[in-house]
């Protein structure tokens, strides 16, 4: 069972990944946040996100109409932006 539940509804992608960012910003490290989510697609962005970021996808549950994730936070959190904006290797030539 995790610290704290977020119902995202059918949210997808990028405004997923914000409310869990924001989500996670609540919890201390260690702590779990449990993700409920009716778009069966966002177990691969998450799962995506959780790999770039550090975070620890603990589980993924399907249930009869959505998925639920469970998501630990992470002492050793990547807190730069991610993206190619952000990264120097792909900078603006000019």
């Amino acid at each position: 069972m995790a610290d704290v539940t977020l119902d995202a509804g059918a949210a997808n992608c990028g405004r997923l990944i914000g409310f869990v960012v924001d989500a996670l910003a609540q919890l201390a490290p260690g702590q779990t946040l449990g993700v409920m989510t009716y778009d069966p697609s966002s177990q691969v962005d998450l799962a995506a996100w959780c790999r770039m970021t550090g975070h620890q996808l603990r589980s993924i549950t399907p249930v009869a109409d959505h998925v639920e994730l469970v998501i630990e936070k992470t002492q050793k959190v990547k807190e730069a932006s991610h993206g190619t904006r952000d990264d120097p290797q792909h900078a603006r030539q000019g």
